[in-house]
């Protein structure tokens, strides 16, 4: 294991770097990577193979024998590890209080082939990063085959990294304008639903095989676009008086379904 003799401090061109990658959005976008922080994120990206650019360690984490595992683990992938200082650890992180690792990755570059089989969610313009993050971690725990995110919320955004809890690092995620996500799910032999109220058709009457469905917008809706390319309108039955349910429960549902259909 390698690492810089003496920490870094909160100056340090990498600190001012993961600083940058956690807060800009442009930033993460222009040079291709993103952020992550915590023993158990860093622990499941290496599990899956993604490409770690560089860790940034407090000094007492190597004394601590899951962290000395994970630091031992990321060296022999060729890792670049650095010691930072408390103060520049708290700098380059995303919470108020950091783990004791910071990590900068490269995002797997997905296209719509590399989607799976199970149902695959289309987010149009979906603006909380909580919603997407739970959205992913759900795709993945229900067999589902992927997400495309037609703008909105970053997905390399820490808080989605945070809350898919490793499976961003797993499950495909197309970042894709609507209407190519449309034609070309609907090219490769995929039904295309729109999940909204008032639709005509419930979950279990739509057939979620083979299929995609459009979550909108958490205030807007489903945008024109999709209503007007969707095959149907699906939407789930409910006996009280709430108008709507949120974001990332409508599409724990879908997917449920469509597991059930499955098997």
């Amino acid at each position: 294991m390698s690492s810089h003799e003496a920490p870094l401090g909160p100056k340090h061109r990498l600190v001012q770097q993961a600083r940058l990658l956690a807060r800009e959005r442009r930033e993460r976008e222009a040079a291709g990577l993103a952020h992550m922080e915590g023993v158990r994120l860093v622990e499941e990206a290496l599990a899956a193979g993604v490409e770690v650019a560089y860790l940034l360690y407090s000094p007492d984490l190597a004394e601590r024998p899951r962290g000395a595992e994970l630091l031992c683990a990321a060296s022999a992938r060729g890792v670049p590890l650095y010691r930072a200082t408390p103060e520049a650890l708290e700098r380059a992180a995303d919470t108020q209080t950091p783990q004791g690792v910071v990590g900068v990755f490269r995002p797997r570059p997905w296209a719509l082939d590399d989607l799976g089989p199970g149902l695959v969610l289309v987010l149009d313009n979906l603006q909380d990063p909580g919603n997407l993050g739970t959205v992913v971690r759900t795709l993945e725990a229900l067999g589902g085959g992927g997400a495309v995110v037609a703008g909105g919320v970053d997905p390399y955004n820490p808080k989605v990294v945070r809350g898919a809890m490793g499976s961003l690092f797993r499950l495909p995620v197309v970042k894709l304008g609507l209407d190519a996500a449309l034609r070309g799910l609907r090219a490769r032999g995929r039904r295309i639903y729109v999940a909204d109220a008032g639709g005509a058709l419930s979950p279990w009457e739509a057939t979620l095989t083979r299929a995609a469905v459009v979550i909108g917008n958490e205030g807007a809706g489903p945008s024109p676009l999709a209503r007007q390319e969707a095959d149907g309108v699906v939407s789930i039955p409910m006996v009280g008086p709430t108008e709507s349910l949120n974001a990332g429960v409508a599409a724990a549902l879908m997917v449920y379904e469509a597991l059930r259909q499955q098997a």
